[in-house]
């Protein structure tokens, strides 16, 4: 019998009824900032997986670094696991992964939502490598827009030097899609790396994670 996989509840609170492998120090922090303009709702999500050979795999909640995972009560009904903090941040593995306040549209001066990531705070897993697939999606409830229209949408990531690792036009390279794998943070023994994806798809959040679970 196989695994189901994971979903998450993909509403909000006022919702409606080439390659790249850079990076190899062992201590390395990155930084992914997306940033777009109007109103649009644009999210990031970072998966903390493991990787055996067969793909990224997730196996639990606590692996989700997403604002459908947030903990929130959506008509009367509890849902999520992830405590909002103080600050309105939220983060996965003890603050190795930390997600900005959730951006509901673009009107912020500079970046609308960012993911920090620590590799060296994540335990090795018992077989494999961590993967940790890096996501930006337009929020369902933009049903019918892609990222071609949306002004000005880009994501960077960078590491603790600021220096760029990568830095894409959601709006121009990606203008057919609702969503966007930009690559992946490879944790290994020998250091931590980034590594370019660009894989496009027309699907919502829960779809995309079921590949990865």
């Amino acid at each position: 019998m196989s695994t189901p996989s994971l979903k998450l509840n993909l509403t909000k609170p006022g919702d409606a009824a080439p390659k790249l492998s850079l990076s190899l120090d062992k201590g390395e922090r990155f930084r992914v900032r997306l940033a777009w303009d109007g109103d649009t709702d644009i999210d990031l999500h970072a998966l903390v997986a493991v990787n055996t050979g067969s793909g990224a795999k997730v196996s639990d909640f606590g692996d989700i670094l997403s604002t459908y995972n947030v903990q929130r009560t959506i008509r009367g009904q509890a849902t999520g696991t992830l405590p909002l903090h103080a600050d309105k941040t939220f983060s996965v593995h003890g603050g190795a992964l930390v997600h900005s306040p959730d951006a509901t549209d673009g009107l912020a001066a500079g970046d609308d939502e960012w993911v920090s990531i620590q590799p060296d705070r994540l335990a090795p897993p018992a077989a494999g490598v961590i993967e940790i697939p890096l996501v930006a999606m337009i929020h369902p409830q933009g049903s019918g827009r892609a990222f071609r229209s949306v002004k000005n949408a880009r994501v960077i990531v960078e590491n603790a030097l600021g220096k760029e690792l990568l830095n894409v036009s959601l709006s121009d390279q990606f203008g057919e899609f609702v969503g966007v794998q930009m690559g992946s943070i490879m944790v290994e023994a020998s250091g931590s790396s980034f590594v370019g994806v660009g894989v496009g798809f027309n699907s919502d959040f829960n779809q995309v994670l079921g590949h990865f679970s």
